[in-house]
């Protein structure tokens, strides 16, 4: 004889397992936390950064994996100020990165539209230590032919390296508004990464802007809209 299980037992058990689950993830976080602190140093700790995606519950695409590498090298060379468009879990890798480094001109800032997202990240890098970054809660703002944040840009730094926007991520045309609103702090030598840039107007305007400010610009990976614009003018540094 086979004894009914009431209802409420398995929502029980069911609600113990999501816990449970819950909880290995967190520690699984924190693992892979205490060890990119320890390890950040490495020119790009991917497969600490796509662990900790997964123990976010938010796992890399495959088609995301040479941009975050990208974007990892870069910040790992950068001697200079690195500007993030949206908030995201590798803004604890470049955050980490840039404190290990030591140096006091490079710092990370991240903008970021959602008020509780953004203060998400600033508790982990307050309780992972990690300094040398800053997130900016802005809100989206309509300009003239783009969406972007409403941040009053001389509160970043002049003489940014390394810019890093995702289009998804940002508002609507956010690519170009990155490129319009950061075009007058940006350092004789820079690098800017983009991300789902899909529009076949909008890689045209990005194009058009590389020209206007002598540097070159090149489609990475066209199916993932991976866009790296590049100028150097003589200096060494991320190329």
């Amino acid at each position: 004889m086979q004894l009914a299980i009431p209802e409420s037992a398995h929502r029980g058990l069911r609600s113990l397992r999501a816990q449970a689950a819950m909880f290995e993830r967190f520690r699984g976080f924190d693992r892979c936390m205490r060890r990119l602190g320890a390890s950040a140093a490495d020119p790009a700790p991917f497969p600490i950064v796509a662990e900790l995606h997964a123990h976010w519950g938010d796992p890399l695409a495959q088609s995301a994996e040479t941009y975050v590498r990208s974007c990892l090298g870069h910040a790992a060379r950068a001697t200079g100020p690195i500007v993030q468009c949206g908030v995201s879990v590798m803004t604890l890798a470049l955050g980490a990165i840039c404190h290990a480094d030591g140096n006091r001109a490079k710092q990370l800032w991240c903008l970021e539209a959602d008020p509780h997202w953004a203060n998400t990240l600033r508790s982990w890098l307050t309780q992972y230590q990690i300094g040398g970054a800053h997130v900016i809660a802005s809100r989206a703002h309509l300009f003239e032919g783009y969406v972007w944040y409403a941040v009053d840009t001389t509160r970043l730094p002049d003489g940014i390296e390394l810019a890093l926007c995702e289009g998804a991520r940002a508002t609507p045309g956010g690519v170009i508004g990155a490129l319009q609103r950061l075009g007058g702090r940006l350092a004789d030598d820079f690098t800017v990464l983009a991300r789902r840039v899909s529009r076949a107007e909008d890689l045209k305007q990005i194009h058009l802007w590389a020209k206007s400010q002598d540097a070159a610009c090149v489609v990475v990976d066209r199916q993932a809209g991976f866009v790296k614009i590049t100028r150097q003018r003589g200096a060494t540094g991320a190329g």
